[in-house]
């Protein structure tokens, strides 16, 4: 019997239709706001024994209907994240309603409720992959970071278990001024450990109107480049993914979002809002009494239609595709998805000149994109943590939907 031939799990969804009828083929469930931690960075850290916000998150039943609902709707990978997902005692339970309705589980978590009755959970039945976040590596700056006495023993605690069991895991880090200087021995602790690891420079605002993150946080555009150089893996990949960038050329699209964002992906709120991502809030669908189904196929497709309303340069930029001022991001920061993060911009052009030269097409201080100024390396020089776009109190609104309009809205065939 001839062996059937392998081929990439993009091939076959876009041989299936997937990508052409939108099927949702990732999904992202925030089971609560709510950690024991207090991470001076986090982009939503409520209270852990918040009963107020207990009280707001969905039910437990709710949640598993919305499960079966995403399967139902072609859902393959879902991520399960917070908060701090291990906070809700019913984890457990939901964990493995996930993987027996068939889904591709992954989970994100801070690593310090890793019990043995978690790990032992995880290692019989195995998650896609636990990805734990790693803020320093010495006690003195994680517990900095987290403001949580004995977090720092209690995550590497929680790493040994999973590790110990085979779990697939990996650590991840948020690039901080605080603990930059320790992003090297983080990736060597990973490395001795066979994990992979990844680091990310780009701060966001809080999502729940909460205090905005002193600046001093952010660290430098010539840093947060010097850091991804410094990975040899990151590296390549990024090279890759500008070379692609900058041979496509500009974007002849009129759509803001261009991204996989409410076409392909999804994610949902602790309080059954469901959004375009993790970082495009504004407008959101209430799952609590109405169907999944009805948001995929009518809401999210509203929320992304938006056309480009003003000249932003940012709309014919090739670096677009590669750079971290994504609309959600823009939105998020300055309550517009059109608008520019200075700072995101200026990274992206460091990026683009130091792995390709003049053939990226830009100047290394993104004066191409920007007109004028001189790159801000320090993050004194310009601030850019300051909106607090993703809540809506931010004028003028993103985009208003009323029911009507959604009804009158056709509705694509099922997958």
């Amino acid at each position: 019997m001839a062996a059937v031939p392998e081929i990439p799990l993009s091939q076959l969804l876009e041989e299936a239709g997937a990508y052409a009828r939108r099927t949702p083929l990732e999904g992202t469930l925030e089971t609560t706001f709510r950690c024991n931690l207090a991470c001076v960075h986090c982009y939503v850290n409520q209270p852990a024994g918040s009963r107020a916000e207990r009280e707001k998150e969905l039910a437990l039943e709710r949640l598993k209907e919305l499960i079966d609902e995403f399967a139902a709707e072609g859902c393959l990978d879902l991520l399960l994240t917070g908060g701090e997902v291990l906070l809700r005692p019913d984890f457990p339970e939901l964990y493995l309603y996930a993987v027996r309705a068939g889904l591709r589980v992954t989970v994100f978590t801070n690593g310090t409720l890793v019990s043995d009755r978690i790990a032992e959970l995880f290692a019989e039945y195995h998650p896609a992959c636990v990805e734990i976040s790693l803020y320093g590596m010495t006690r003195e700056t994680y517990e900095r970071v987290t403001r949580v006495s004995g977090s720092f023993d209690r995550c590497l605690a929680g790493i040994r278990k999973l590790h110990a069991r085979g779990v697939p895991l990996k650590l991840k880090t948020m690039v901080l001024s605080w603990n930059a200087h320790e992003v090297a021995a983080m990736r060597g602790f990973a490395e001795e450990l066979g994990l992979d690891f990844r680091h990310d420079s780009l701060l966001n605002p809080r999502v729940d109107c909460g205090a905005n993150r002193n600046p001093e946080l952010q660290v430098g555009a010539e840093k947060a480049v010097a850091l991804d150089l410094d990975d040899p893996a990151l590296r390549a990949a990024y090279e890759q993914s500008f070379r692609e960038a900058v041979a496509a050329g500009p974007s002849s699209s009129e759509e803001v979002y261009t991204c996989g964002a409410g076409q392909m992906g999804f994610t949902v709120d602790p309080y059954g809002r469901l959004q375009l991502c993790q970082l495009s809030r504004k407008a959101s669908f209430d799952l609590r009494e109405q169907s999944f189904a009805r948001g995929w196929h009518e809401f999210l497709p509203a929320a992304r239609s938006r056309r480009w309303q003003t000249d932003a340069v940012c709309r014919r930029c090739s670096l677009r595709p590669v750079c971290g001022n994504c609309p959600g991001a823009a939105e998020m920061e300055l309550g517009d998805a059109e608008a520019r993060i200075v700072h995101f911009c200026e990274i992206t052009h460091l990026r683009a000149h130091a792995l390709l030269g003049e053939a990226s097409g830009h100047r290394r201080d993104a004066t191409c994109c920007r007109g004028h100024g001189e790159l801000a390396a320090r993050p004194e020089a310009e601030p850019h943590l300051g909106g607090c776009g993703s809540c809506g109190h931010a004028e003028p609104p993103l985009l208003q939907i009323q029911p009507a309009a959604l009804r009158r809205r056709p509705r694509p065939g099922r997958p």
